[in-house]
């Protein structure tokens, strides 16, 4: 764990993929390298996961968000009382 004996360094950063460039995450770092200081560590590394996830939810676009694959995501209530196959309709 480099972070803890104060190396910033986060493959996040480095190596982006998916839509981690687009998210701005803090990269703790501790100081001393002791259990204690992993630990604090730890702690904020869970805070940054909530404020990414927070980060995620506020750039998805409003409206309603549903796969098309009946297998996966059941048809509307108003869509399934038209067809007893439910996918025709």
């Amino acid at each position: 764990m480099l972070r803890g004996s104060g190396v910033c360094w986060d493959l996040r950063k480095q190596a982006p993929y998916d839509v981690h460039n687009q998210l701005d995450p803090d990269i703790p770092v501790g100081t001393r390298g002791d259990r204690y200081d992993r630990y604090c560590i730890r702690i904020k590394e869970m805070q940054q996961s909530v404020r990414i996830i927070v980060q995620c939810l506020n750039q998805m676009p409003s409206g309603m968000i549903k796969a098309d694959d009946r297998k996966l995501c059941p048809p509307s209530r108003s869509r399934m009382k038209l067809s007893m196959e439910s996918c025709t309709v």
